[in-house]
């Protein structure tokens, strides 16, 4: 065990926020997979998690449109898949997926939504 991980230390690069915002998305590689609608779990700069209905392999790249109230546009983020969990047997798909060549306006988003999350945080 690392000294930090001893200590309690927080690995995480960035905070995690528990929204459930809707995406939809796809398999960058299988391009007969239509577009999937699904809920975030949790959202940070580096990453989401998502629901799903079907596993993905570690390393998949996933195409993501994500929907905001902060923003009127969809927002395009790209990532590959960390890990793919099964949560309810055959059903239900927990994905960890870790954002890559983020834009600057899907990362104002991402600002934007960390921002108005830990003010909510702080006045509650």
């Amino acid at each position: 065990m690392a000294a930090d991980q001893a200590q309690g230390k927080e690995r995480r690069q960035f905070i995690r926020i528990k929204k459930n915002y809707i995406i939809r998305f796809c398999e960058k590689s299988n391009p007969s997979l239509k577009f999937e609608v699904s809920q975030v779990e949790n959202i940070s700069k580096g990453g989401l998690c998502f629901t799903s209905t079907m596993p993905f392999e570690d390393g998949a790249d996933i195409a993501i449109e994500l929907r905001t109230p902060y923003v009127a546009d969809t927002i395009y983020l790209e990532g590959h898949v960390l890990n793919s969990k099964e949560t309810v047997k055959g059903l239900l798909y927990a994905n960890r997926l870790k954002f890559h060549d983020v834009s600057s306006e899907s990362e104002d988003v991402l600002d934007k939504i960390e921002k108005y999350n830990l003010h909510k945080a702080e006045l509650a």
